[in-house]
């Protein structure tokens, strides 16, 4: 049985403005709604009286002159804004225009023709924003040698709730690098599509994602911002004393591990809590059974070698024959092979194997081009065109486990203000200055023969066929765990280095 398991969360500092302290020696004074120093008030009492009223009048009309520009401009501004916004949302066309396109693929099969066009757009930009996080952390990395398993779904679905908290530039920035529209109401109805879906729980499959939102109830974050993520978002909300960060930590951690049944007891240390304002929490947990399983008895010891052809260790080689969706796709120098989880037609991992000498970041910053749909259509086709042909497939056994902080890659991805203690805009969240300080990012995967049972292996079934293609994994590939029915990428990941495997 194979089992993912991903925690993302944000540290979300409190960035207190000080009080401004008085200076010494000027008093101020309050006439008719002006401030004026006292070291001018002796000359102002000098004036004749109409003089003040004279000054006052012209002062207050400046004061009106300024308030009526500014009102002006506001105006100015949010016509443009609106006008930005009505030139977005265009893509998402009305009901009944949707009602004469043709239906469209990979949708959840009860929707309306509007709610299906939501879950495209909405599935789209979660497909971009992970395929570009994918790309940025090996680009991040490229000179290093290791194994690592994330899930894009987490990050996002977790930066996806600061839409409704924040304004400005911040939030305009959230929306262009996430994909989404303007319109609040169209994320909220397509994130509760995935949501949903996302919630399978079978005898081969489980997926199930967790949200949770440790506000300080020293600075409680708004009441309406905490319906919200509640009603529209399944978020819990549950409040802490940052002032104690002992007792805190110990309950944020408790949670996690209740949440995780265990499988992570602990997120985060008393460290991580100084100046802490706030945190949010994502985890998502997929266990799924091969459709077609492996056979223990099987899988055998065999040589991996790096991307040009040095042998980096020995792994444990799972091996099975059978029909598979594998093609390759020009454009991304690399072999695909699809292997279903389950019975439900939804859920794979599709693994990535560069062809000899081509290195596995170049396939990855391709793909991101390429986009998934193109692998789908293709793995599609040739399921359609090869349905009884074979494939010889050779996957390692592995076991990962990584980690990261996600800032700069998120911050060349476009997320600049949210990240700056004085730039970023949550307004809408509380009326501290709160930014975010660390986006940390946990997973970890395990893939093996577990649930494999002698009487499913189907070898020989086309023995007496040609020679086989074969799909050797026994060096660098990477991986993409997909749900079809929402175009969501669920998990993805490398692996380089079988020193670093652990069982």
């Amino acid at each position: 049985m194979d089992k993912f398991l991903t925690l993302s969360f944000f540290l979300v500092t409190f960035a207190g403005l000080a009080r401004p302290q008085a200076t010494q020696g000027i008093q101020v004074q309050q006439v008719s709604g002006i401030e004026i120093p006292s070291s001018q008030q002796q000359n102002f009492q000098q004036q004749t009286f109409q003089q003040q009223q004279d000054e006052i009048r012209e002062i207050l009309q400046q004061q009106q002159q300024i308030a009526q520009q500014k009102q002006q401009s506001q105006i100015l501004q949010n016509q443009l804004q609106q006008q930005h916004i009505q030139q977005v949302n265009s893509r998402l066309p009305s009901l009944q225009e949707i009602q004469h396109d043709a239906p469209q693929t990979n949708l959840l099969p009860n929707s309306s023709g509007l709610e299906k066009e939501v879950l495209r757009v909405i599935s789209q930009g979660s497909e971009n924003f992970a395929l570009q996080l994918f790309k940025g952390v090996l680009q991040e990395n490229t000179a290093q040698n290791y194994n690592f398993i994330m899930s894009p779904f987490s990050v996002w679905s977790l930066i996806v709730l600061l839409v409704e908290g924040s304004a400005g530039r911040t939030l305009s920035e959230i929306e262009t690098v996430l994909g989404l529209p303007r319109n609040i109401a169209y994320v909220r109805d397509g994130y509760r599509q995935i949501r949903n879906a996302l919630n399978v729980n079978t005898s081969t499959t489980e997926i199930s994602t967790i949200h949770v939102m440790f506000s300080d109830k020293n600075r409680p974050v708004y009441p309406d911002f905490e319906r919200t993520v509640l009603n529209f978002y399944m978020t819990d909300v549950s409040p802490v004393d940052y002032l104690n960060p002992p007792e805190t930590a110990q309950k944020i951690n408790g949670y996690v591990a209740r949440a995780t049944q265990g499988r992570i007891n602990q997120i985060l240390k008393r460290g991580d809590l100084m100046d802490a304002n706030m945190i949010l929490i994502s985890a998502i947990f997929f266990r799924g059974q091969w459709k077609t399983p492996f056979n223990v008895s099987q899988t055998t010891e065999e040589s991996f070698y790096d991307e040009f052809g040095k042998a980096q260790g020995k792994v444990n080689m799972m091996f099975q024959r059978g029909s598979f969706p594998y093609t390759a796709i020009a454009e991304l120098d690399a072999h695909i092979l699809e292997l279903p989880y389950g019975n439900l037609n939804r859920l794979s991992m599709i693994i990535l194997l560069p062809r000899k000498g081509t290195p596995l970041n170049q396939v990855v910053e391709k793909l991101a081009n390429v986009r998934l749909q193109r692998v789908y259509d293709e793995l599609k086709k040739a399921a359609d065109e090869y349905e009884d042909d074979e494939v010889e497939v050779y996957l390692p056994r592995f076991k990962i486990t990584a980690d990261f902080v996600l800032n700069g890659v998120l911050e060349k991805m476009g997320l600049l203000d949210l990240f700056s203690p004085t730039n970023a805009n949550l307004s809408k969240i509380t009326n501290s200055q709160i930014y975010l300080s660390r986006l940390i990012h946990k997973a970890t995967i395990e893939v093996n023969e577990e649930g494999t049972v002698a009487s499913a292996v189907t070898a020989g079934v086309f023995a007496n066929k040609a020679t086989p293609p074969r799909f050797y994994a026994n060096r660098p590939f990477a991986y993409l765990i997909v749900d079809k029915t929402t175009n969501v990428l669920l998990f993805c990941g490398q692996v380089k280095n079988p020193n670093t495997f652990y069982f």
